[in-house]
Formats: C-alpha cells, structure tokens, sequence
C-alpha cells in the first residue's frame, strides 16, 4: 500500500497554472494570461477548490471560441464558485413540471442534513430513488440530465454492489440556491425522513421483527409527519409504516373486543345480581304471607282447640250433674271462661236468683 499511495497536497500557483494551462494545451487550446490569473486567484486556498476548478475549466472550455479560452468565456459561466449554481439552475429551467419535482425529491434525498453542522452528499442507491411514488421516467430525467452535465457521479455500493449515485461536489450544496433553499425549507422533513429510514433500517435487517415497529407517540409523530410531508418515501419506509399502523389497528380492535367481553360479562352479572335480587325479594314475599297464613292457621287451631276444650268441658259437666252438682259446676266454669271473646258478659238471671234467695230455693238445688 506504501508503494501505491500517493498524497496529494494542496496546490501551489505554479502547479495551480501547470493544471490549467497543460491539459488545454493538450488539445491545442490555449488560455488568455488573464484568464489563468483570475483562476488561480479564485481557487487558491479554497477547500474542495480543484474539484470547482476542475468544473470551470469543462464549462469555459465548451464555451470558447476560436481555440482559446478567455476570462470572458470563464466569468459568462460564473466562475469557479458560480458555474455550477449556474449551469444547475439552466437544467432545472428546462425540465417540465413532473421533472422539476422528481429533481427536488431527487436533491432532498442526496443531502444529508447536518444537526449543527454543515449539509453534506449523500450516496443513495438508485433501487431506493426507483422505488419513489413519483414519475419513473421523469426521476430518469433527471439523473441521466445532471449526471451527463458532470453533477451527479455513479458507484456500487460497497456491500450489496449495488449501484448508486451522489451530488459530484459538495460545493453546489452551498452555491446552488435553489437547492439551498428546499433544503432549508424542508430541514424538519429531511430530519425526519433520516430517522424513519434508519428505523426501517432496523426493521428489515431484524427481518421485520414486529417489536421494532413504531408504538404509542412515535407512531402518532411519524403518522402526522408523513401526512402533512411533501417529501415522497422509498418503499422500504412506506412499508414500514404501515406495518406499524396495522399493528395498532390491529391492537386497538384487539382492546376493543376484550373491552366489550367485559362488558357483556358485567352486563350478565348485573342481569343475574337483578334476577338473584328478584329471586329473594319473591322468596322473602312468600316467607311473608307464609308466615301470615301460618300464623292465622295457629290462630284457627288454638281457637279451635279452645272451642274443643269448651265442649269437652260442657258435656263433661252435664254428664255429671246430677252425680255431682257442684263439679259439674265447677267444670262448666272454665270452658265459659275460655270460650268469651270480647267483654265478659253479665252472669245469667238464675244466678243472681240463687245469691238473691236461699240454696234450698235456687232453681239449680231443686233440679
């Protein structure tokens, strides 16, 4: 590797003027004193200036006339800091509406977008830009319009060998303004963009395991994001989101039906609470009139034993009064008693005749 490395320092004046002046005189060109002057004064120092350099020779030189490059020629196409804007901004006017906004999703993809630092290119495999919801044919437009114009350059991606393409310098990040500006005008978006592409990123090299989907806030914030965005998403990113989506959707109905099995659950309780509550208040009815019905039958019972009582007492009497006067007195005494209901009623007239007269006299005695 020591062998074939070589260190390419920054230029000095001599070799900046040996850079511009040889390869035109290679093709029998030649350049105005001036022109190397101005050309070396706009470069020299500058970081990133040969690749620029590089880029005002090719547009001075398709400009020339008569076989010599003049300052002229050179400050027509901007310079070495303005020729790209330039050329960039002509390409773009001759693109068609489609085009123009297959150019802007195409730029907006190749910026990588710096958190405090400075923007900078972006390799992006051209199966990504292909798989855009846009225009194919304009998007090939474009590539094949600003990759022939030297502002585009191609490669293979190191581990899948797929090809790829970027923004040739970095320089017309800053010089260009119209790309200035959708990058300023879309920084959130292109933010955003990036974290939803690395997280699809983690998606798919876990072979879409559905743990790395988008959850809860997130989802919402990616979901908002994209409705609102007027940036366009690769398919891997499209698929990704709506994976999450489905498996929230899919989530919430599963909540949903939980929710109204225990709700159809605490339905049924209360329906058997009401008809337990129902069962018990017609049991404690008819405990109720039972117990009265009861109570009324003993009330019959006892009354009807105490009238039982009565007659037993009556014929017992009856049959001993003229055996035994007196007890047959005695026992009619009792069942009188027991049969009143009510005030007890007044004694009969043969008996105040028999406390009135003597015993011999009383009715009872002679009978």
């Amino acid at each position: 590797m020591r062998a074939q490395t070589q260190t390419v320092l920054p230029l000095s004046a001599e070799e900046l003027e040996s850079a511009i002046s040889g390869p035109a005189e290679q093709v029998g060109v030649v350049a105005e004193r001036v022109l190397v002057a101005e050309m070396i004064g706009d470069v020299l120092g500058q970081p990133g200036g040969l690749p620029l350099l590089q880029y005002a020779l090719t547009e001075t030189f398709e400009a020339c006339r008569g076989g010599t490059l003049t300052l002229e020629g050179y400050r027509a196409t901007g310079g070495v800091t303005g020729a790209l804007a330039k050329r960039a901004e002509q390409l773009y006017a001759e693109l068609d509406a489609p085009a123009k906004d297959a150019a802007r999703q195409l730029f907006l993809r190749l910026v990588s977008v710096g958190g405090g630092s400075e923007d900078t290119r972006r390799l992006v495999p051209l199966a990504e830009l292909a798989s855009l919801p846009i225009d194919r044919s304009a998007i090939d437009s474009v590539i094949e319009r600003f990759g022939s114009h030297r502002m585009l350059s191609f490669d293979r991606d190191p581990d899948s060998r797929g090809p790829t393409v970027e923004v040739a310098h970095e320089a017309l990040l800053r010089e260009w303004g119209r790309l200035r500006g959708w990058v300023d005008g879309s920084r959130e978006d292109v933010i955003m963009r990036r974290r939803l592409e690395a997280e699809a990123g983690e998606w798919e090299h876990a072979g879409r395991d559905p743990s790395f989907l988008l959850r809860g806030s997130r989802l919402g914030q990616f979901e908002t994001w994209a409705a609102a965005s007027g940036l366009a998403l690769s398919a891997d990113e499209r698929d990704y989101l709506r994976e999450s989506i489905d498996a929230r959707e899919a989530e919430l109905a599963e909540e949903q039906q939980r929710q109204a099995k225990e709700r159809a659950l605490e339905r049924r309780s209360i329906r058997r609470l009401r008809a337990l509550v129902a069962a018990m208040a017609i049991a404690a009815v008819v405990a109720v009139a039972l117990s009265a019905v009861a109570l009324s039958q003993r009330s019959r019972a006892e009354e009807r034993g105490r009238l039982a009582t009565a007659r037993e007492l009556a014929t017992a009497s009856q049959a001993n009064l003229e055996v035994d006067p007196q007890r047959s007195r005695a026992l009619a005494r009792p069942p009188q008693r027991r049969s009143q209901r009510g005030p007890r009623r007044a004694p009969c007239r043969l008996r105040r005749q028999r406390e009135a007269r003597p015993r011999d006299r009383c009715p009872e005695r002679r009978r």
